[in-house]
């Protein structure tokens, strides 16, 4: 199961989510939004996939 590093939703349709690639890592965000977060500063999301980050999703809705 894949979610976004910044959020933690879970990515359901890969294929339809916004992509980064980081030191030779795919990761998969939910949108720009959170594609642009992870960009300004990679090392604070990269840590922080591990699973757990299902309490940091209240800065955004989705639609």
């Amino acid at each position: 199961m894949t979610h976004d590093p910044v959020c933690g939703m879970e990515i359901k349709d890969t294929a339809k989510a916004e992509t980064v690639e980081y030191k030779d890592k795919k990761y998969y965000l939910c949108s720009t939004m959170c594609k642009n977060k992870f960009l300004e500063n990679p090392e604070n999301y990269v840590k922080k996939d591990d699973g757990e980050g299902h309490n940091n999703h209240e800065h955004h809705h989705h639609h």
